[in-house]
């Protein structure tokens, strides 16, 4: 999935607790590999490490469950 500046995007961490966080995109690191390592979401001043259980919940499901 890619991710741009200004996207709209869902981040999900399942666990115990799980928590969801829906935000736009201020900010994207990569690591030496090319490879997404943390996002910036617009009002949120720390960022969400890929590495650390946050994925991104692909929302490009339309309202009836089909792609």
């Amino acid at each position: 999935m890619q991710v741009f500046l200004g996207d709209a995007i869902t981040l999900m961490r399942q666990g115990e607790d799980p928590t969801m966080v829906t935000g736009q995109v201020s900010g994207v690191v990569l690591n030496d590999a090319r490879q997404l390592e943390r996002i910036y979401i617009h009002g949120i001043d720390v960022p969400f490490w890929i590495g650390t259980g946050w994925l991104i919940v692909d929302e490009s499901e339309d309202d009836d469950g089909e792609i």
